[in-house]
């Protein structure tokens, strides 16, 4: 018999995790990079970072002052498992007993490749979803039907250009005054020392086309990079992957077509590991746990892999700004 419990266990999985190449999953990489290990099921509001403000000084010896509002209300939020399973039938163990053990070991990294890069694109769909402040996301029932799962951040900070860049005579100075209005309300609440500028396709294509057209100036200067389009020192990225729902398999742009997004990296956005609600996993929290489960009809196993993801953004340390008509 093929002892596959053996195959997946805490450290085998992390060793099968180390050896596998990097997956791409920009808002994840860029945003949510602070990804903690949280141990309960769920999650506090008091994640969520709170908007910092100078405050006054105080005579010595005085009283101190409160860092933040004190509304007395203490909210949670119940992530949610991503579930997936892959079967592992008679004939693929009968076929296993002819490897040895680092050709056992290569098959088990395989499996745990397929159900990572699972986990890894819901995770990143949840954290696209939240950067508007709210997001809804399907659960599958038993049944076979849907629910939905809801989760509302709040509203991010935005802006409306006064004018809009596919306007007649749009140029350069339009697109740095815009940044600049972001970025100024972000500063208002404390963050934007550091900064991600990304624009949905339509309003990327015409960055570039009023950016190639322009001639540089001393005052506003405009450099076309690899990274993306610098104007005036605004760094303006291209944004035009998208989300697929899972239930009606629609495809939602990260950043809208038409849109402008800035998002402050030094917000405290965050997106905890919480504990999965597996005994075999002692109920603790990893990015992925893995286990087999015998199965009778058919015979084999069901390899199940669960991951409890749950993106946290600071919408005030988002912008977003409607740049075309």
């Amino acid at each position: 018999m093929i002892n596959l419990a053996s195959l997946f266990t805490k450290e085998a999985i992390v060793r099968y995790l180390k050896s596998l190449p990097v997956l791409k999953t920009p808002v994840m990489d860029t945003i949510f990079t602070d990804r903690p290990l949280h141990p309960l099921p769920v999650v506090g509001a008091d994640m969520i970072t709170e908007v910092a403000h100078a405050l006054p000084v105080v005579r010595r010896g005085s009283p101190s002052i409160a860092a933040g509002s004190d509304a007395g209300e203490f909210a949670f939020y119940e992530p949610l498992p991503v579930r997936p399973h892959k079967m592992v039938t008679g004939q693929d163990l009968n076929n296993l007993k002819i490897l040895n053990g680092g050709g056992k070991d290569a098959w088990a990294q395989g499996k745990t490749d397929l159900l990572r890069r699972i986990v890894r694109r819901t995770t990143e769909g949840l954290c696209a979803a939240s950067l508007s402040g709210s997001f809804t996301w399907p659960i599958q029932l038993e049944s076979g039907g849907f629910e939905t799962w809801s989760i509302d951040f709040g509203s991010p900070e935005s802006v409306t250009p006064s004018k809009l860049l596919d306007e007649s005579g749009a140029a350069l100075k339009d697109i740095y005054v815009i940044c600049q209005a972001m970025e100024e309300a972000l500063e208002e609440n404390g963050y934007g020392s550091t900064n991600e500028i990304w624009a949905g396709k339509s309003a990327y294509e015409q960055i570039f086309t009023i950016a190639e057209a322009s001639k540089t100036t001393a005052k506003i200067r405009v450099e076309l990079t690899d990274e993306g389009i610098n104007v005036g020192g605004y760094l303006i990225k291209r944004r035009a992957e998208k989300i697929r729902n899972p239930e009606t398999k629609a495809m939602t742009p990260v950043v809208p077509l038409k849109d402008m997004m800035m998002i402050a990296t030094d917000a405290g956005h965050k997106m905890p590991y919480c504990a999965v609600d597996d005994l075999e996993a002692n109920l603790q929290a990893m990015p992925l746990f893995i286990k087999p489960i015998v199965m009778k009809d058919p015979s084999g196993y069901k390899l199940v892999g669960e991951s409890k993801p749950f993106p946290i953004p600071n919408v005030k340390g988002i912008c977003t700004a409607t740049v075309l008509s």
